[in-house]
């Protein structure tokens, strides 16, 4: 009986594990995805649309619409 405890909790922390470092891939693609697309279309327009004051402008409305934001600073 305890031989089957033990073989559960090792079952059931390996699925977790497991489904933790799948779900951290998942999310880590998608922000990469993210990233490269809002740094793709920030490129294209900056080249003769948008001047550095546009990106501050940017920066700084997503920063008040998304408190706690990262990863979207002007710099």
């Amino acid at each position: 009986m305890a031989d089957n405890l033990v073989n559960a909790v090792l079952l059931i922390k390996d699925a977790i594990i497991r489904s933790h470092y799948n779900a951290a891939t998942l999310v880590n693609r998608e922000l990469l995805g993210l990233y490269y697309a809002v740094g793709r279309y920030v490129s294209k327009n900056t080249r003769g649309f948008w001047e550095r004051s546009s990106i501050k402008h940017i920066s700084n409305s997503l920063q008040k619409e998304l408190p706690g934001l990262r990863g979207f600073s002007e710099v």
